[in-house]
Formats: structure tokens, sequence, C-alpha cells
């Protein structure tokens, strides 16, 4: 069930560390998994100065089944398909869908004669979903009926903690809320996702870090449905989480065991019981697996190896593994790996945690089986989009061997969130670039507005290939 990554992002792609003619013959676009044929009398997709990708007029929208015209006078292209019409004028960087104006950061042009747009606010406004696929360099466009809904999974940077958003419509899942100081900014994250209720919360275990935040997070948002562990912790954290639970009006209080929660078209969440009374508060955690058609999320709180070992029979292949237990060496075993085999891993785990999260006896199980892993003291916030037949991730930014033990400033391969005094890059080993993750900036190192970033919110990459999702400072011109 291994599937091809699609990097969905904004089409007006930073698509870094190429030139544009460099990528005029390179760039494919496939629609509805059919690559649409280019030429030279068509001409070729390329990236324009603002570092966004822009496309043939004819070549594409005809492939999409739109009605295309050109208005010399106001030197506009007109595209049309069923009782809806876009109107992109060349040269500024604002388009038309049926009269209503839309803003954009880059202009369609025309060069040699044929006018080239900006794909995915043009498409968009169609109703389709646009996307990248970084592995071949292909703009991927799934039509409005042509794949099933968007849904994402968002793995919230709460430090040393776990909280994880799932949004698929109108349907939302919250697994965990971080440490009592991060109520206000899981909140805060999770508000524009929210569409009326939070339809489910679960409470994998009782320990402050995955249950912190969630007192913060029922008084704020009227919760349908509770899943907790079951097991009690005499701790503050835990009494004012399960006041504010209990205390929740409407709410339907659940205790995990074997049932299967459908949260619309074509998925479904399966809490999957896998023991209770544990002498260990982590392996008494809530695990679910989040299935979107043909792709699988598996989410298992703190859950140690003697849990995976007991429980083996009940799992399978997964494309996604939340890590267990912040990528300790207590979970994460290679019989339970062999059995799950992810694709891709992500950690939750704080820069320079105290405990050594992830461990490098972790770290190599995971590449061992050829998975790649991401974890939020290096990206920052983690969002996963898929349609149920591909999936991407908003961050390549991978772990290695290196980051193993997760010390500040101990990581050189120009990737990491590191620790440094915001002045030079002499300790980033060959970073060329450094990023804001608050502000989702990026600059030479040695731009002035580079130097005034705070080291927690440093990001380094050392080629600007690496730096997708991330918009280039107008200074320095990165």
């Amino acid at each position: 069930m291994k599937k091809k990554l699609s990097l969905l992002l904004v089409v007006f792609i930073m698509f870094c560390g190429f030139s544009s003619v460099a990528l005029a013959a390179n760039v494919g676009v496939s629609i509805d998994n059919v690559p649409v044929k280019f030429t030279a009398d068509s001409g070729y997709p390329f990236v324009d100065k603002n570092n966004r990708t822009l496309v043939p007029l004819r070549g594409a929208m005809e492939s999409y089944g739109c009605a295309v015209s050109w208005d010399g006078s106001a030197k506009t292209a007109v595209v049309s398909k069923g009782n809806t019409v876009v109107k992109v004028p060349v040269g500024v960087s604002y388009l038309y869908v049926n009269g209503n104006k839309v803003t954009n950061d880059t202009a369609a042009v025309t060069q040699n004669g044929r006018v080239y747009l900006p794909i995915r606010i043009v498409l968009e406004a169609f109703g389709a979903d646009v996307g990248w696929d970084n592995n071949t360099v292909t703009v991927i466009v799934i039509s409005a009926g042509g794949g099933n809904a968007k849904l994402q999974v968002h793995f919230i940077d709460v430090g040393q903690a776990d909280s994880v958003l799932i949004d698929y419509n109108q349907y939302e899942v919250l697994i965990d809320g971080g440490n009592n100081s991060d109520g206000t900014k899981v909140c805060n994250y999770i508000n524009k996702y929210v569409d009326g209720k939070l339809d489910l919360l679960i409470a994998t275990h009782a320990d402050a870090d995955h249950i912190g935040g969630l007192d913060d997070v029922i008084k704020k948002y009227q919760v349908g449905t509770i899943i907790d562990s079951g097991q009690t912790k005499d701790t503050a954290t835990y009494k004012d989480y399960w006041s504010a639970a209990q205390a929740e009006q409407g709410c339907k209080l659940l205790y995990d065991s074997d049932m299967v929660i459908n949260i619309g078209n074509n998925a479904y969440l399966k809490i999957i019981e896998t023991g209770d009374n544990y002498n260990k508060t982590n392996n008494n955690s809530v695990v679910s697996m989040l299935v979107y058609d043909n792709t699988k999320v598996l989410f298992t709180g703190d859950m140690e190896s003697e849990v995976e070992q007991i429980n083996l029979a009940k799992f399978s292949d997964v494309d996604v593994l939340k890590a267990g237990h912040h990528g300790s060496s207590s979970s994460s075993s290679k019989e339970f790996l062999q059995k799950v085999k992810p694709e891709y891993v992500v950690v939750s785990a704080g820069l320079g945690n105290s405990y050594g999260h992830p461990a490098a006896a972790t770290l190599n199980n995971y590449f061992n089986i050829n998975a790649k892993v991401l974890a939020t003291f290096k990206s920052g916030n983690i969002i996963m989009t898929c349609n149920g037949r591909n999936y991407s991730f908003n961050s390549n930014s991978y772990l290695t061997i290196n980051d193993a033990g997760n010390k500040a400033g101990g990581n050189t391969n120009g990737n990491i969130n590191g620790s440094t005094n915001g002045n030079t890059n002499s300790n980033v080993g060959s970073a060329k670039y450094v990023g804001n993750k608050n502000t989702k900036k990026f600059h030479y190192v040695t731009c002035g507005y580079a130097k005034q970033i705070s080291s927690a919110n440093r990001v380094y990459f050392n080629s600007r290939s690496e730096a997708v999702g991330y918009v280039p400072c107008k200074v320095c011109n990165p």
C-alpha cells in the first residue's frame, strides 16, 4: 500500500535552487493522474522571478477541460468551465473569479507570444486540489470530483509534549493537548479549523505532557465526545483535566475499547484496545489509527515496547507513524516497526530536551525500515495533507542520526532550529539560509534581518530546495 509522496504546496511554489531556464522543460503537470503533454510549441512550465511556478495557458487549462480565449484589448486570458469564469489580466497580481477580484503575489505573463498563468489560484477557482510532487518535480492536480476531499493531520509543535489535530471537512479530532502552558497555544492553533464544536477529543493517558492543555481546550470549545484511557493520576494537572471533562455539558465520555468512529466520507478512526491496568501510565495509552481510503496513520501515545509486543497481531502496515513516547528508546521496537512498516515517522519532542529524545537506537530502528523521519523540534508544526490516495507533508527537513539526543546546537546538518546566538552561522555547518518559524520567511544567513531572529525561532537550510513553505526575504532575495 506504499504510495508516491506528493508535497502539496501553493503552486506558485517556492521551487528553490533552480533557475527558470533550467526548469523550463523539467516541470510536469498531472491532472487526475494523467500527465499533461507540453511541447516547444505549447511552451513549458517555468519559475518566475518571484519563485512561483507558471504554466502555459492553453496546454494546462484545456487539459483541465476549460474553454480558453484571449481578450487582446484588455490583455486578459479568459478561462471558463461550467458556471465559473476566471479572467486573468497579464502583468498584475490579481485576477477575477466570476467578477470578484482575487489578489495574488505573482502575475500572469506573456513570453515568446504565449500566456503563462500561476496555476494554483486559477484551478482552485474551479474546485481543484493543487499540489506538488517533489520527487518527480510535478504539479499534481486533482479535479473537483476527481479525488476525495482533503484531510489534514496537524502535528502541533508543543515542545516536549504531544498534540495532534485531525481536520476533515466539518469533523475535527484533537489527540492530546500538550503541557499546562500549551493550552492557549493549542486553542489558538485549532481555532481556524474547528467548525462549530470539537467533535472528538482523545486524552491518550494521564501524563501532564499529554493532558496538560486539555482543560483549556474543553473550556473554550464545545466537545462532542471524549475518549479517555481510564487510568487516573493524583496530580493537579490530571484533576484539572478530569474536572473540565466531567463538567462539559452534552459531552459523551468514553473509555478506550475496540471501536470504529466514522468521521466522514471514506474516513474513520479506529480505536485499538491494547489492554488496561499496566504498571506504567505510558502503557495505558489510547491507541488509534486514522484510515482514509488507502491512507493509514497510527497514533500510539506513549505506548512502550512491552505493550507493542503483546499486541503485535493487532497491527498491520501503515503509511505514517506518530512516534511512540517522543522517539524514546522505550518504544518503537524493531518487531513493532517490522509489523507496521511506516513510510514516514513523526516525532513530537522539544529542542534540547533533558530526556535525549529521540534516542539514537530508535532513530536507527526507523532508518533500518527505510522510513523518513520528521520532528517538531526541527520543522515546527508539521502538516500532513492527503486525499485518500496521495499524501504529503509541509516539510522535508528529515532527521539524520546527527539529530539523536536532540541537544541544542549539537546538530550540524544545517536544518535544526538550533540554539545559536543569532549572529553567526558558525555552528550550523554548511547552512546558507535561515528561516523564521513564526513569520515563515527565510534569508541568507548574512542578512541583517536574519540576525534579528531569536534562537528559538531559527531553522537552517543548506539549500533553497529545503526551504519549502518559507517565503524569501525581499531585502536579501535569497
